[in-house]
């Protein structure tokens, strides 16, 4: 085979792996999910709620603090399919934190009005956290086979809520766990339609938002 021809299977076979790239993605339960095999409706006062929102994300081994992010492109809508568990909220509003809060008086302000404007905080942080080695081990096989090997990267969801009432202290606070992993190599792009990464965040953020929601309010947390 002579140069001319090794450049074009070379090239052929580069444009091969890219144009047939693909990845699946899978997710593992939530963790810390409510148990409660039935769940009877109280009849409980209305409230108003203000819901604090943080979306934090870090690769360990790289970021010393976690950062603040974007929040999920979705996120809203999956929040406004979420409340719905909640019985007895007659009004509520929302904040969501910026990477530039630090040093911002007027929103710092704000925050903390917002706070005491309302009988209780539901303070919502969502983390997004991987190993900062294992992706960049896994970017240098996938591009050093062009993408024949397959290899797994994976993020870890943690969602938190801390419930505080109207004077600022914390009654009830919970946690949901779950991991995403997304395996790439080149021929699963016939199966990445069934199993989008995107459509797997969703699963995980709809999730852990309405099984919180529906603990806070079989708990009666926001009568206490």
């Amino acid at each position: 085979m002579n140069k001319r021809n090794l450049l074009r299977y070379a090239s052929l076979t580069v444009c091969i792996s890219v144009l047939f790239s693909g990845c699946i993605s899978f997710r593992s339960d939530i963790d810390g999910a409510f148990k409660a095999k039935s769940v009877t409706k109280k009849q409980l006062p209305p409230v108003s709620v203000f819901f604090h929102f943080s979306h934090l994300e870090q690769q360990l081994g790289y970021d010393a603090v976690s950062k603040i992010a974007y929040p999920y492109h979705s996120f809203r809508d999956l929040f406004g399919e979420s409340i719905k568990e909640f019985t007895n909220i007659k009004s509520f509003n929302d904040f969501t934190d910026e990477a530039n809060d630090i040093v911002s008086v007027r929103r710092r302000k704000m925050l903390d009005s917002l706070k005491s404007a309302y009988d209780y905080t539901i303070h919502l942080t969502v983390k997004k956290e991987n190993s900062f080695a294992k992706h960049f081990f896994g970017y240098i096989v996938s591009t050093g086979t062009l993408e024949v090997l397959p290899y797994a990267y994976s993020w870890d969801y943690i969602i938190t809520a801390d419930v505080s009432n109207q004077a600022g202290k914390i009654i009830q606070s919970y946690t949901r766990r779950s991991q995403l992993v997304t395996w790439n190599q080149a021929l699963l792009l016939f199966l990445y339609p069934f199993y989008t990464s995107e459509i797997t965040t969703e699963e995980i953020y709809f999730e852990s938002m309405k099984d919180i929601f529906r603990q806070i309010e079989n708990e009666g947390v926001l009568s206490m």
